[in-house]
């Protein structure tokens, strides 16, 4: 920051006595034309650039306190120690006056509405132009200054009693911030608002503080950071337009600069007491202030760029307190706030330093990535250090001040000094390894030294009469360039120190650093890049050039750096005639793509390979690299033709014509035709051949080439006719087989020798079977006599019959054709067929996956009689892997198991279906009446005896108890109705249903606790009555024995089991059922009508052939002569507990009493040889019993038929019973 006085003014005593000449107020107007200042009792109007003195008004009888210009220019107000306020136009006629009670201490205009508060020791008054009464309100304090909010909606008033009012545009009440308990003597809003809608109020209180707060809205506030103590008690605050800055006049007679955060930025000037009031004219930077002793000033300030660059990092100053690191390349870009006053920045490699008042702050970067741009702070000096310019290097610090250079480690110890001969004008950091970096120093004197850190002797690289500007030196150090203070150019040899070029009115230089020979240089508005001995381009580019990078340009101008790229062209085209690597050098700054070509065509041409090679890389341009490689070998071999290289550089560049004239000029036509034929351009090769003889070889290879052309046209019946022509059948086949037309490709293959044309051939085949034409595809695998592809052929078009018929010659494919068969016979449900395929194919276990897969997806799909049906296969299966079922091995015992397992499953999915419907499809039930809602009650019972706690997939207990309460109280068993509710209770119900099944549970809580009789089950061995649920099981609680279930109707069927005994072999059981039984021997159907008292004393021996039993108390009624019932009974007793069940066995004596037509056998030996036979008798043969032979289920016939009739499918057989 530079300031200087732009002019002064010293007002002279008033000659009045009475009045002084102290200046109390001051203001710039709106367009900075005018000054006024108030003295005495008059306000005088000063020129603002020159201050001369205009012109002055008188409007009161005392000291005029304050003055303020409106807004739009047009008025402006005094107020004045005599109460009143005055308010002029712009022609300085008074517009209106007004009273206070007290003297008036502060005008302020609102900078919207133009509305003038004016503030007084008792109150402050709102005057607007729309209105002819000033509206006024009192203070708590005596009123010292007032400032409007940059909006205008807000009003801060500062008090003697150290608050500060803050009030809506209307002079109405929001806050109130007690600031201090000393008068608060200078209020002022910051004029911008920075990306946000609070408003920034600096204060200025007598305690010698300054306080910057945030007001949001007015009835919030916050202070930012804290209370700046000043040193002297301020009297004014004035912001600059920009609203970065703010100056600040106090008791300390000094104008100080502040930043809007508070931080101290330095002074601007000195004045001759102290400085009542001071302001900042809009749009500049100039300060004016005045004294109690009548002092006029303005000042103008200069805020100096400061900066650095090294490469294409940018570091500059920022508001005076932040610094801005800009990538010029990348255009990223960080900022670090460093809050204080920044005096000095340099950058260097991955250093940047940046020099504060009373500190040094060394920040470093990742060095390994050249765009890391996340500075951290390294290292701190922490004393003042004073010097006209500093230079950051690897581990030190330069400073140069007057004639000495001072060489710092980070630690801030003094390591090394030099002292020059004359003063320093520039200096420049030039490279070098860590602590052994160089720099160039130029002199006042014109001297030019090499300064290395680790020398103590500067180096003299040249000596000229005029003082140094600017000075810069290239990469290979080899020449030297200089700007003078006459503003001329010289460019040095370093080494012979003969000076190689001149140049004038230049103003700044640079070279570049990626190439020696080339510099830029700026002056006159005009930017000049010269390279070598050639002259300078120039073009129009205002600034200085600061930095010279490849095709970048970094140059500074009204201190911003911009970055430029510089075109290389022309600079380029003047060295590619006569040398080509300098001409590489400069393409590599950047030149066009197809500057790069011309390089490598031109190198190709002089048979500077390298080099050629080198510039196609560049746009990696394959083509001609690969010329390159071609004509690189050729030249080895000592067998490149020169015209024919330059022929293919034509036809690279798409100039054939020119091509082929110069290859046919020069006995190369046969090149010209391959290279027309290439290019599908017929028309023109056969010219050409006709015209210099070459008709022979345009034959085949013509028809062939001219075949692809057709073929690339779209062509493709020409196409394959040509094809076939020239004989290349494959290319014919695949233009039909792309447009489908098959016939036209069975053609073909009719022609084709299986001996010579095999590939065309399967091409043929695959043909065929993408178009799904079995019979063609058929023909070509015959004709190649491929059996295997035969049969995948078959397979994959389900040629089944065809596959198996093939399979009677060819058997050793059997496993390559069952299992795909099997899979296809599965997915069209014919199962049996597809357990034998799999059998055949040797995978018996994909066949129970299958149904197993089909009973999952029945489950999920709700359809329970399929799955009942797929579970009843299942267990076929199982049981037909069972080998020996009487002295089972473990795997037949598990077999056996999931045999029994999934044939339980089977019953309940079958008896869950019915449950299921009651629940999904109402309807069905009301529409079959009660035999249905009977079965549907049977059911739900039968599968709460069976499924007890066990959980199966697609079964909701909440169905089943649902459907046994409600059909429980249908038919009068309440007993299981309340069962059934109290089990819902339990479960998780939808909440559709949880108001129904309480109330019903309620209601059945008033029926007896008992069941119907009729409904209830007697076992038919042991004669008990059985309640209607078991949860252990669908068996008699008395005796063990199973209920015996009619799986149509679910009901309980009177069949009892025994078993022959062990000694009697199974033919012999079977004739003996078979046999009449003897009619004295009584049997069910035969019993007599009447009972008997018996004529014993009650005991009665019974003899059945070897075992001899005592009966006591058996009446003789019409059982006595069943010998079954008695052997029942007598078995009966034998037993200890249900749990110790078994079959009753019987001989052969029982056995022959038996009548066949009672006797029911579940034989499952045609699943399984070895399972034995399970033996029941009907004891109540009016009931027409049936059994299912294929699955061994009961069911009563008549219900049978009936469902025969409804069409309801018997799911325990896989045909028909």
């Amino acid at each position: 920051m530079r300031t200087k006085v732009a002019c002064h003014f010293q007002i002279p005593p008033p000659s009045d006595e009475n009045f002084t000449n102290t200046i109390y107020s001051v203001c710039f107007s709106p367009d900075g034309r005018n000054i006024l200042v108030a003295v005495g009792d008059r306000i005088f109007f000063y020129n603002a650039k020159t201050l001369e003195y205009e012109d002055s008004v008188r409007g009161h009888k005392s000291d005029v306190y304050c003055v303020a210009f409106s807004k739009d220019g047009l008025r402006f107000a005094s107020g004045s120690a005599d109460k009143t306020v005055v308010i002029w136009s712009i022609s300085k006629e008074g517009l209106l006056r007004y009273n206070h009670k007290d003297p008036i201490q502060f005008l302020a205009y609102n900078p919207v509405l133009n509305s003038l508060i004016s503030v007084t020791d008792g109150d402050f008054g709102l005057w607007t132009l729309d209105q002819s009464n000033v509206v006024k309100h009192d203070l708590p304090s005596k009123g010292l200054c007032a400032d409007w909010s940059p909006d205008g909606q807000l009003l801060a008033i500062g008090c003697f009693n150290g608050t500060v009012l803050l009030r809506d545009k209307n002079g109405g009440k929001l806050a109130e911030l007690m600031k201090s308990v000393s008068p608060i003597w200078t209020v002022q809003f910051c004029p911008k608002k920075f990306d946000t809608t609070d408003n920034t109020l600096a204060i200025g209180s007598w305690d010698e503080k300054l306080s910057i707060y945030s007001i949001a809205g007015g009835k919030s506030f916050n202070q930012i950071g804290l209370d700046k103590k000043l040193g002297f008690d301020p009297l004014s605050i004035s912001f600059f337009s920009g609203g970065h800055y703010m100056v600040i006049g106090g008791t300390n007679k000094k104008l100080t600069l502040w930043n809007k955060e508070g931080v101290k930025l330095g002074e601007i000037g000195e004045m001759n007491d102290w400085i009542f009031s001071c302001s900042v004219q809009s749009e500049t930077n100039k300060v004016l202030g005045s004294t109690n002793q009548g002092e006029l000033k303005i000042h103008d300030v200069e805020f100096k760029t400061v900066h650095g660059l090294y490469n294409e990092r940018y570091a500059h100053r920022d508001l005076m307190t932040d610094v801005i690191i800009q990538h010029l390349v990348s255009e990223t870009r960080v900022k670090i706030r460093c809050r204080d006053y920044i005096r000095r920045i340099s950058i260097y490699k991955d250093r940047l330093a940046v020099q504060l008042p009373e500190k040094l702050i060394i920040y470093t970067v990742n060095p390994e990535d050249p765009l890391d741009m996340k500075y951290k702070a390294y290292r701190k000096i922490s004393k003042k250090l004073e010097c006209e310019d500093l230079l950051v290097l690897e581990h030190h610090i330069i400073l140069y001040k007057g004639k000495t250079l001072q060489l710092l480690n980070f630690s801030g110890a003094i390591e090394r000094e030099w002292i020059m001969d004359s003063e320093i004008g520039y200096s420049k950091v030039i490279g070098g390894p860590p602590k052994k970096e160089g720099l160039i120093v130029g002199l006042k004197d014109g001297s030019i030294f090499k300064v290395f850190v680790d020398n103590a002797f500067p180096i003299l690289l040249i000596k000229q009469s005029t003082a140094i500007k600017s000075v810069d030196i290239n990469a290979n150090r080899e020449k030297v360039a200089v700007v003078d203070e006459f503003n001329n150019l010289f460019i040095y040899d370093s080494i012979s120190k003969k000076l190689l070029h001149q140049e004038t009115n230049v103003e700044s230089v640079s070279w570049n650093l990626e190439m020696d020979e080339m510099l830029a240089y700026t002056g006159d508005g005009q930017l000049y890049i010269k390279t070598g001995d050639l002259s300078p381009s120039s073009q129009r580019m205002p600034g200085e050039v600061v930095g010279f990078k490849g095709s970048k340009i970094f140059t500074l101008f009204d201190g911003s750096m911009t970055a430029i790229d510089v075109p290389q062209s022309g600079t380029f085209y003047q060295y590619l005639q006569k040398d080509f690597k300098m001409a590489y050098k400069i393409a590599c700054l950047g030149v066009t793509e197809q500057d790069w070509r011309s390089l490598g065509i031109e190198a190709l041409k002089a048979n500077d390979f390298d080099m050629s090679k080198r510039a196609f890389a560049r746009i990696r341009d394959l083509k001609f690299l690969d010329l390159c490689e071609k004509s690189e070998n050729a030249h080895r071999r000592r067998e490149l033709n020169k015209f024919e290289l330059e022929g293919e550089i034509l036809c690279y560049l798409g100039k054939f014509k020119e091509a082929s004239l110069l290859l046919c000029k020069n006995n190369l036509a046969k090149k010209a035709i391959n290279m027309y034929t290439l290019l599908r351009k017929f028309k023109e090769a056969k010219e050409v051949a006709q015209k210099y003889g070459q008709g022979d070889i345009m034959d085949d290879e013509m028809i062939l080439n001219q075949a692809r052309d057709e073929e690339d046209n779209g062509n493709w019946k020409e196409s394959a006719s040509l094809y076939i022509k020239c004989k290349h059948f494959k290319e014919a086949i695949d233009v039909y087989g792309k447009k489908g037309v098959l016939d036209s490709i069975l053609n073909i293959l009719k022609i084709l020798d299986k001996d010579k044309h095999n590939e065309e051939i399967q091409l043929c085949a695959r043909y065929f079977k993408e178009m799904d034409n079995h019979t063609y595809a058929k023909q070509a695998l015959l004709k190649l006599g491929d059996i295997k592809g035969l049969m995948a052929l078959h397979i994959e078009f389900h040629q089944w019959d065809e596959a198996l018929n093939q399979l009677k010659t060819h058997p050793q494919f059997a496993d390559k054709v069952y299992l795909p068969y099997a899979d296809w016979l599965a997915a069209n449900d014919r199962f049996e067929e597809a357990q034998a395929a799999y059998k055949k194919a040797k995978k018996p276990d994909l066949a129970l996956r299958i149904i197993e897969f089909l009973t999952k997806n029945a489950v999920i799909e709700k359809r329970f009689k399929d799955a009942a049906k797929y579970l009843f296969i299942l267990a076929c299966e199982h049981l037909k892997m069972v080998e020996d079922a009487v002295h089972p091995s473990p795997e037949d015992l598990k077999n056996l198991k999931r045999f029994e397992e999934s044939s339980k499953k089977a019953e309940i999915y079958h008896a869950y279906d019915h449950v299921h419907k009651l629940i999904e499809d109402p309807y069905h039930s009301m529409v079959h009446g009660s035999l249905i809602n009977e079965t549907i009650f049977n059911s739900s019972r039968f599968l709460v005896n069976t499924i007890s706690s066990q959980s199966l997939p697609g079964i909701n207990k909440v169905y089943i108890y649902y459907a046994l309460s409600l059909l429980g109280s249908k038919f009068e068993a309440f007993r299981t109705a309340r069962f059934g509710y109290e089990k819902l209770q339990t479960l998780k119900i939808s909440p559709e249903w949880q108001e129904e099944i309480d109330l019903a549970a309620l209601k059945i809580r008033c029926k007896p606790f008992s069941d119907k009789e009729q409904y209830q089950p007697i076992c038919n061995r042991c004669m008990n009555v059985n309640a209607l649920i078991n949860q252990n099981g669908d068996h008699c609680t008395a005796c063990g024995h199973p209920f015996i279930r009619n799986f149509v109707g679910f009901d309980t069927l009177p069949l009892v089991e025994f078993v022959p005994e062990t000694r009697i072999p199974l033919p012999n059981v079977l004739e003996l059922l078979k046999e009449e039984p003897d009619e004295s021997v009584s049997t069910p159907s035969s019993r007599p009508s009447q009972r008997t008292k018996p004529e014993t004393d009650g005991w009665k021996e019974n003899i059945y052939g070897e075992e001899q039993t005592l009966t006591f108390n058996q009446q003789n009624n019409e059982e006595d002569n069943d010998l079954f019932t008695q052997r029942m009974l007598e078995w009966l007793e034998t037993q200890v507990t249900a749990d110790s069940y078994r079959p009753v066995e019987v001989n052969e004596e029982i056995l022959r009493s038996l009548r066949f037509s009672e006797v029911f056998m579940i034989d499952l030996r045609h699943i399984c040889k070895s399972y034995p036979i399970r033996f029941f008798r009907n004891v109540i043969p009016d009931i027409s019993i049936g059994l299912c032979d294929n699955s061994g289920k009961f069911y009563l016939q008549d219900e049978y038929e009936f469902a025969n009739i409804e069409g309801n499918e018997w799911p325990f057989a896989k045909v028909g019973i």
